[in-house]
């Protein structure tokens, strides 16, 4: 054996001690995994879902959850998928320094018209009351467990009660038109459907989702 390679062994046995300690010292959890909503005997979930991928130009992107199938809708040098408009059409921020709301059919990616930029607080931080789903849906991360909750006082049920990580997170959620599931964002880029009333769930959607927002 070289000098050589008797350095790197000897560096990778370091790094490989280190790496036991912590985790002997911290633990180490996987990040829980769901089964796919697609697998043989699971109930079909309606619902749209546009969504980003990023790349050289932002490219939104509708899912068809019924289906599972996805298709690139819209692209620009700076673009997120914002709200659906009550006509069913999607209302896409665009533009780097130009920002714009494009008006989108969802349908043939046909720019519609176009919206005012909303140059106020966010419906939900103005002052009355949070918005429904806001009352409805909470989610809670702590000592390595992370819930989704739904309802309130002696109604509120556990959805989702999973082991994980302490960087583990539920960050975006909100109730099907249907009102039969809730639908979750992780920390992991997954979107997730479970069950209002505990019968199911939860099931992956998808992965590699940012930003969705379900109709």
């Amino acid at each position: 054996m070289n000098r050589q390679s008797g350095t790197w062994l000897g560096a990778a046995a370091g790094v490989a001690v280190v790496v036991a300690v912590v985790v002997l010292i911290f633990g180490y959890n996987a990040p829980p995994e769901f089964p796919s909503l697609y697998e043989t005997g699971v109930p079909t979930v309606a619902g749209t879902v546009a969504h980003l991928e990023y790349g050289p130009e932002d490219c939104v992107w509708i899912l068809d959850v019924a289906t599972g199938q996805s298709e690139e809708l819209f692209c620009d040098s700076w673009a997120w998928p914002e709200s659906w408009d009550e006509d069913g059409n999607l209302r896409v921020h665009a533009g780097n320094g130009h920002e714009q709301i494009w008006v989108v059919d969802p349908e043939t990616g046909v720019v519609l018209g176009s919206d005012d930029i909303w140059d106020g607080p966010p419906p939900e931080d103005e002052e009355g009351p949070p918005l429904e789903e806001g009352r409805l849906l909470r989610s809670r991360s702590s000592e390595g467990r992370v819930t989704l909750n739904y309802g309130s006082g002696s109604g509120e049920v556990t959805l989702i009660d999973v082991e994980a990580p302490r960087n583990y997170r539920f960050h975006t959620y909100g109730i099907t038109a249907d009102a039969a599931h809730a639908w979750v964002c992780d920390s992991e880029d997954r979107l997730l459907v479970v069950a209002l009333d505990g019968s199911g769930g939860p099931w992956v959607v998808a992965d590699g989702i940012s930003d969705p927002v379900w109709k």
